[in-house]
């Protein structure tokens, strides 16, 4: 189960978009995909600091 993968399409605002590609440049990352995973495990590890 620990590899099992969900796939979800969004629609974001060009203003949004443009602030990844931001943070992209900024990191080194590859791609959208990358950005994603990178900011969620990032807001993942804040929350269990947290608690």
């Amino acid at each position: 189960m620990e590899n099992e993968k969900h796939e979800f399409h969004i629609a974001i605002e060009k203003e949004i978009f443009e602030k990844l590609d931001v943070i992209k440049d900024y990191h080194g990352i590859k791609n959208i995909t990358e950005i994603i995973r990178f900011l969620i495990t990032k807001e993942h590890r804040e929350i269990k600091r947290s608690e």
